[in-house]
């Protein structure tokens, strides 16, 4: 007879049926990676660190001190998902436009400053320069 709870220890158990038992067994070592790369991320650098050190360019640092100046809360919980993934090893490195679509994705807007710039007379203007003349 199967009990409606199974535990860690009652896995080996003959009333547990195979099939049930290789699961739970895959659910165990699922759950114990995971609590392992958070631990990783908990006891070694800080989430900003590890992203930081796989940023590819300057707009990519860009990107993230604007979404750390508009939404800190949910940058910061971005931040401690992007380390994991880095830390597991799904990610190897970021780029400007990587990390936009993957802050988007998540749900925090970044909006980022642009400017027009026109090139008149061999020099750039800006818009309002342009259109004085």
């Amino acid at each position: 007879m199967v009990t409606p709870y199974i535990y860690a220890g009652d896995i080996m158990s003959e009333d547990v049926p195979l099939s049930l038992r290789k699961k739970l067994i895959e659910m165990q070592k699922r759950m114990l990676l995971r609590r392992s790369v958070e631990k990783k991320v908990e006891a070694g650098r800080s989430p900003l660190e590890i992203v930081t050190s796989v940023l590819e360019n300057e707009k990519a640092r860009e990107v993230l001190e604007y979404a750390k100046m508009q939404y800190p809360e949910a940058t910061e919980y971005a931040l401690l998902v992007l380390a994991k993934l880095i830390e597991s090893g799904r990610i190897k490195s970021l780029d400007g436009y990587l990390l936009y679509n993957l802050l988007h994705a998540l749900g925090i807007p970044v909006r980022l400053p642009s400017k027009i710039k026109f090139v008149k007379k061999g020099r750039e203007v800006d818009i309002s320069e342009y259109l004085k003349d």
